[in-house]
């Protein structure tokens, strides 16, 4: 199903075509639709649909049924992709902006941690990439990446502009561990393997709440930061 579905979006969208990470954004819709038809709660905490052995935990559907998941997870992820296309246009323009904005949002708020990145010759670049390309589908459980997805969708540019500020809540979270790190190995090693296997919808709303509270801070107060750089935020 996600073949047929990633084959056909890339036809469609020559621009761009497929890109390594697409992939991961189906999986959300594609839980979503299908618990229409069956219950996916009580497997959802141990499923990772990044891994095809994990379908065997799912109840077998009916091909109608599997027919109407495909078509409404197509379209929703033609949608979602459609606004933030250039995070899948070359030379990737989306992805570059936002990492720059990322490092801006967090030098601002934890100077200290984004000292102690530089200092250690970490960038942005080495472990948000994925943060964007794959919107954090690989950095949180899949029940968390829908509760996240569901703010987004009810959020102007959520999945552009607003990401950004859940990226810069998100790093923070992990700040204080993060300073305890002590070379570049390190620090690289646990920014791409976050502890956040066990994490629950909990975690992702500490999150979020750390994004709006950024968010409403540098838009209603642009001073707190060059405002020439975050304006496009707003």
């Amino acid at each position: 199903m996600f073949e047929r579905i990633l084959f056909i979006w890339s036809n469609r969208h020559p621009a761009s075509g497929y890109v390594q990470g697409i992939n991961d954004l189906l999986s959300p819709f594609f839980v979503v639709f299908l618990a229409e038809y069956i219950r996916v709660d009580h497997i959802l905490p141990r499923i990772d649909l990044t891994t095809s052995g994990e379908l065997t935990l799912l109840p077998e559907p009916t091909p109608d049924q599997l027919e109407e998941v495909e078509a409404d997870v197509f379209w929703c992820v033609s949608r979602l992709l459609d606004s933030i296309q250039d995070n899948y246009t070359f030379p990737l323009p989306g992805i570059q902006h936002n990492l720059g904005m990322l490092a801006s949002l967090v030098e601002r708020v934890d100077s200290e941690l984004h000292a102690h990145l530089r200092h250690h010759q970490v960038e942005y670049l080495q472990f948000a990439f994925r943060w964007m390309n794959n919107l954090l589908t690989r950095e949180v459980p899949l029940r968390c990446s829908i509760r996240l997805w569901d703010t987004y969708m009810s959020e102007d540019f959520g999945f552009s502009r607003f990401h950004v500020f859940v990226c810069a809540a998100f790093l923070l979270q992990f700040a204080e561990d993060l300073k305890c790190q002590g070379d570049f190995q390190g620090l690289l090693l646990m920014l791409q393997r976050l502890p956040t296997y066990h994490w629950t919808d909990d975690n992702m709303n500490l999150v979020l709440a750390k994004a709006f509270e950024l968010k409403t801070l540098f838009r209603d107060a642009p001073n707190h930061l060059e405002y020439k750089r975050l304006r496009e935020l707003d």
